[in-house]
């Protein structure tokens, strides 16, 4: 669906993307659809709702919440978690831009704290993409960096292993709700484009 941000909601309990509806309708315009699962197509009307109370331009195009499968994950397990998720929710904007990562990011909040979710940052914060062509030092430079960035940040935050599409292993941080709305006041997440 593009190449904007996206978040990952991990569920406790199998959950669908309908039991957002209620919670959503009050501030945005959604619209529902089909395909290969169910999904959303979510339109903030009033980021207010979400503690943004002045975008620097207007709102950008829709976002897009449906399921998502955990089988990267699952191969490799879950370490470090109390419980390891049934079920995932994909939210995701199709164009980058600051305001789309903004309002994602709150966005991400407010659904994690409705469905009691943590929150997959879809790789290592302050990374880029998974690194399969990189060399095996360079891998371990971004792995600190990484891991400096987030232990300056509160509440919980784990590296989760995943397969790569090259047939390797990195990592995701998967953090939780006290972690994400201390990462939405970083200034890194603030200088994201």
């Amino acid at each position: 669906m593009g190449g904007g941000p996206v978040a990952g909601l991990w569920l406790a309990e199998e959950r669908g993307v309908l039991d957002a509806l209620p919670w959503l309708e009050g501030f945005c315009d959604v619209r529902a659809g089909a395909g290969d699962g169910e999904w959303l197509e979510i339109h903030v009307r009033r980021p207010s709702a979400l503690g943004l109370h002045a975008l620097p331009h207007p709102a950008p195009g829709a976002f897009h919440l449906g399921p998502e499968s955990l089988e990267d994950y699952r191969e490799l397990g879950f370490p470090g978690l109390d419980r390891p998720p049934v079920a995932q929710l994909a939210l995701l904007s199709p164009r980058s831009g600051r305001e789309n990562h903004l309002l994602l990011g709150h966005l991400a909040l407010f659904l994690a704290e409705r469905f009691d979710a943590l929150v997959d940052f879809d790789g290592l914060l302050g990374q880029p993409a998974s690194p399969d062509d990189l060399p095996v030092e360079e891998e371990a430079v971004r792995l600190a960096e990484a891991r400096r960035l987030v232990s300056s940040l509160p509440g919980r935050v784990w590296e989760m292993p995943y397969a790569t599409y090259g047939g390797g292993c990195w990592y995701s941080h998967v953090g939780d709700r006290t972690f994400l709305a201390a990462w939405l006041r970083h200034p890194d997440f603030r200088m994201l484009p």
